[in-house]
């Protein structure tokens, strides 16, 4: 298991797009991927998941990941968010 913390600095927060990326990188790798903000987990493979958490700019994620790819999956939606989602 890879867990790792990470502070959304983007302006407008996990909208729609945003999510959609994240989502959309977690399903290509079969492990088990979650968002965490203040204790309320959400699965990363689901749209309606992510846009639950309500996350804006200044929120605290922590990201976890357990299975096959985690590493590189976790590294990769931290390096995403850090970089306001500009791929």
């Amino acid at each position: 298991m890879v867990e790792k913390d990470v502070i959304v600095n983007s302006d407008a927060g996990i909208h729609a797009r945003p999510a959609m990326m994240i989502v959309r990188e977690a399903m290509k790798y079969p492990c088990e991927v979650m968002l965490i903000k203040d204790s309320v987990e959400a699965d990363a493979k689901s749209i309606m998941s992510v846009l639950g958490l309500a996350i804006i700019s200044g929120s605290k994620l922590t990201i976890r990941a357990h299975g096959e790819g985690e590493t590189e999956l976790v590294d990769f939606l931290i390096n995403l968010i850090e970089k306001d989602f500009r791929v």
